[in-house]
C-alpha cells in the first residue's frame, strides 16, 4: 500500500510538470534575429513596421526597421546610447531616451537627426521609458516603483509602488512597458512577465518560453516583446500574445 502511494505521488508530480510545460509556459507568436552592433535594447511599432534601438555605445547607435514578419528592411545611424524607443501616434514621431537621461525627438530618421526635448527628468539612466500610445503620459520604472509624468510638460502626475520585477537592471528592475490598457513589468531571471491594470492592480503573471535580457521589455503591434541579447553579435526578439487562450 505504501509503495502504491509513492508511485501515485510520482505520477501526480509528472502530470503537474507536464501541465506546467504544455499549458502555462507561453510560446512566442513571432521570433526574429537582429544584429544590434551592441545590445538588443528596445522595440516599438508605428502600426506599419517594427523599429528597434541598440544601446551601450553612442558611436554605434542605430535604429533598425523590420517588417511584421521580422525581415530587416533598413538601418539608420543615430549616434546616441539609447535605452528605449517610443512612438507618439498623435504626432507620428519617434522619441528615444538615453543613458545620459535625455529624451530626444527624431526629426529625420533617414538623416539620423534629432532634437533634445527634455533632460534629467528621472534618476536612473539605465531605465527604459515607456510612452502611452496617445502620447500623453511618460512612464519611468525603478526597482518596483512607477512614476508617471505628463509628456508635454514633464510634470509628475502619479506614483505607484509594489510592482514585481527583477533584482538588477539587467534582469528587469528598470523596465516597464505600456499599451494603453495594461502596465507590464518582468523578471528576466524567471522569464516571468507581470501584468497590471492602469491603477497598478496586478492582473496576472505569465511565464514565457524565451527571452532573458532585462532591458528589452517592450510593447509593439499588440504584442509584448523581450529579447535574448546579442551582446555585440546576433540577438533574438520574441513577441508574445499574453492574452492568447
Amino acid at each position: 500500500m505504501k509503495k502504491l502511494s509513492v508511485i501515485s505521488a510520482l505520477l501526480i508530480v509528472v502530470c503537474f510538470l507536464s501541465f506546467r510545460v504544455n499549458g502555462q509556459v507561453l510560446k512566442p507568436k513571432i521570433t526574429f534575429e537582429e544584429d544590434p552592433l551592441t545590445h538588443n535594447v528596445h522595440i516599438v511599432s508605428d502600426g506599419k513596421y517594427y523599429y528597434t534601438v541598440n544601446g551601450g555605445r553612442a558611436e554605434k547607435g542605430r535604429i533598425n526597421k523590420f517588417s511584421f514578419t521580422g525581415e530587416l528592411l533598413d538601418s539608420y545611424d543615430l549616434m546616441l546610447d539609447m535605452r528605449s524607443i517610443m512612438y507618439n501616434s498623435k504626432e507620428k514621431k519617434f522619441y528615444v531616451c538615453t543613458f545620459e537621461r535625455h529624451i530626444y525627438r527624431i526629426t529625420d530618421l533617414q538623416q539620423g537627426s534629432y532634437e533634445k526635448v527634455r533632460s534629467e527628468l528621472y534618476e536612473n539612466g539605465q531605465a527604459n521609458l515607456a510612452l502611452s500610445p496617445n502620447g500623453k503620459n511618460l512612464y519611468y520604472f525603478n526597482e518596483g516603483d512607477l512614476q508617471i509624468f505628463g509628456f508635454s510638460n514633464g510634470k509628475l502626475l502619479k506614483e505607484m509602488k509594489g510592482f514585481d520585477c527583477g533584482k538588477e537592471f539587467t534582469t528587469g528592475s528598470v523596465s516597464v512597458a505600456v499599451d494603453g490598457k495594461y502596465i507590464y513589468t518582468w523578471n528576466a531571471d524567471y522569464k516571468m512577465i507581470f501584468v497590471y491594470d492602469m491603477k497598478g492592480i496586478k492582473i496576472k503573471s505569465v511565464e514565457i518560453e524565451k527571452g532573458s535580457y532585462g532591458f528589452s521589455l517592450s510593447c509593439a503591434n499588440g504584442l509584448v516583446f523581450v529579447a535574448d541579447d546579442g551582446d555585440y553579435a546576433t540577438g533574438t526578439w520574441y513577441g508574445y500574445d499574453l492574452w492568447e487562450k
